[in-house]
């Protein structure tokens, strides 16, 4: 979902997108109890932040840039946590790929589509199994997305939690939270 403050732009990922029209005041009085409208307040949250110039990656990446953004999350990883058990939540495709050759990794994904499939040798577990992984990791890296789909408190743990990508942009800068996004707009 994208939102559009005065020219600047931000987006949230969804499984519950649709259009919507409104003042900041009708957004920030939105009861939000869904999944479209955490989405319309995030993404609305990421342009005014991106307005304000106060983050600067509220647009996905596109083309070559999301495999550049992968190799980038492996340098940061191995130069910040050295050979660490990771927890990745939330599959995205060309970040396992590079995380996989590099490191222990289990991954968790809420799309029916991925769970109990084999991905570039690793086996995407279901939601169910996201506790024990965070167990077992000595870094979680987890989607900004989950502040969309409501499942982002269960990832405010005492180990090192990185949040990736745009969704999260805005949320990330205003709670002080670890995100890496390398090659978003």
């Amino acid at each position: 979902m994208q939102a559009e403050v005065k020219g600047s732009l931000g987006q949230a990922f969804t499984d519950m997108y649709g259009d919507f029209s409104g003042k900041l005041s009708d957004i920030v009085g939105m009861d939000l109890r869904n999944n479209f409208r955490r989405a319309i307040f995030i993404s609305s949250l990421n342009a005014v932040m991106r307005y304000l110039g106060l983050v600067d990656k509220t647009i996905h990446c596109r083309n070559n840039e999301p495999r550049e953004c992968s190799q980038e999350l492996v340098k940061c990883m191995g130069r910040n946590y050295g050979h660490p058990r990771i927890a990745f939540i939330g599959f995205q495709p060309r970040m396992v790929e590079a995380l996989s050759g590099n490191f222990e990794l289990r991954v968790t994904d809420m799309d029916q589509d991925n769970i109990n499939k084999e991905k570039f040798g690793i086996m995407i577990n279901s939601p169910e199994e996201t506790q024990d992984n965070l167990n077992w990791c000595d870094v979680a890296l987890v989607t900004g997305t989950t502040i969309v789909n409501d499942t982002f408190n269960q990832f405010r743990i005492s180990k090192p939690v990185i949040f990736y990508g745009i969704t999260i942009a805005g949320v990330a800068k205003l709670l002080g939270l670890n995100h890496f996004c390398y090659c978003g707009h």
